[in-house]
């Protein structure tokens, strides 16, 4: 099996299409039909089945494709290594990240990234619902920069920085004088039980802040009122600014958008809140030497804030 072969089934797999395949690979429809055939007579077997218009893998399709992901993974590997040898100075890096994460991680960072690597340009996937372990594993993307409350078990990952997640609140809701100063707590710490009847601006439950607010909802037995779901972190921080509701968000992203004394964040919790700024890349992967050095840069810019 070669290395193109492997990748024209593997994108005949993925878009269960010739044509939409052929398009990905920018060749014509006929002219992977015909690879296609002739990897079929060769093997003396089909690879697909064809219903409805779709392709779906035969049992030894299936195998086939095992096989064909494994040179693909090799071959992307290979070619990173070769140019990191060959050219350490050029490069690309796609890194997949919340939108407000970009903002207050990269925005900072890459000005002092491009002074030493002037010429490894970066692609950012960003993403307001952020479930992007996935790409990873079709290599679309080499690092993941996220907050996670507890660690990942099929990456292999970094940790940059450890946070506080805070609630916030507008400086004229009169909750907001109740606060106190409490040991182990970074700000003054506020009960939540007061804000049982207070209307909450959430992120969804699968995200990172919206499944540690539900756990907060449950620590203090309480089911206040649900203004809005929402994915978009900043969305949330304006309209809790605004007066609107109450909102939880990391610290950071708090400290980001704060530019006056209108609102103001809190310590909330039986416990600290906290969670974890990882850098998460798939086990056994070639890394270049730039996206180390740039690891290395947003760790340092996240220890000295």
């Amino acid at each position: 099996m070669e290395l193109k072969e492997a990748r024209y089934i593997l994108a005949i797999s993925k878009n269960q299409s010739i044509s939409k395949a052929a398009e990905e690979l920018f060749i014509t429809q006929p002219s992977l039909s015909k690879y296609l055939q002739n990897i079929e007579h060769q093997l003396g077997t089909k690879l697909f089945d064809r219903i409805s218009n779709k392709y779906y893998p035969t049992f030894i399709g299936e195998r086939y494709l095992h096989y064909a992901q494994k040179i693909v993974d090799y071959g992307s590997e290979w070619m990173s290594e070769l140019d990191d040898i060959t050219n350490q100075d050029s490069g690309r890096i796609n890194i997949a990240i919340p939108i407000m994460l970009g903002t207050s991680i990269i925005q900072p960072t890459l000005t002092d990234f491009h002074k030493q690597y002037p010429n490894v340009k970066i692609n950012l996937l960003e993403e307001v619902n952020f479930v992007a372990e996935h790409t990873l594993e079709d290599h679309s993307v080499d690092l993941i920069l996220y907050n996670v409350y507890e660690y990942p078990q099929h990456l292999t990952y970094e940790i940059l920085d450890k946070e506080e997640i805070v609630m916030i609140v507008s400086k004229k809701n009169p909750l907001s004088t109740h606060a106190i100063t409490k040991k182990g707590f970074r700000y003054p710490w506020i009960d939540l039980k007061e804000f049982s009847h207070e209307k909450f601006i959430l992120l969804y439950p699968d995200q990172t802040t919206g499944g540690i607010a539900q756990k907060l909802f449950k620590d203090y037995k309480i089911s206040p009122e649900i203004l809005l779901y929402t994915r978009n972190s900043e969305l949330s921080i304006r309209l809790a600014m605004e007066g609107v509701g109450i909102a939880f968000a990391p610290e950071s992203y708090f400290q980001c958008m704060a530019k006056d004394d209108t609102s103001l964040c809190f310590s909330v919790g039986l416990n600290r809140m906290q969670t974890s700024l990882i850098a998460g890349y798939m086990k056994n992967r070639y890394m270049p030497q730039y996206v180390k050095a740039y690891i290395s840069i947003i760790r340092e810019y996240c220890r000295d804030r």
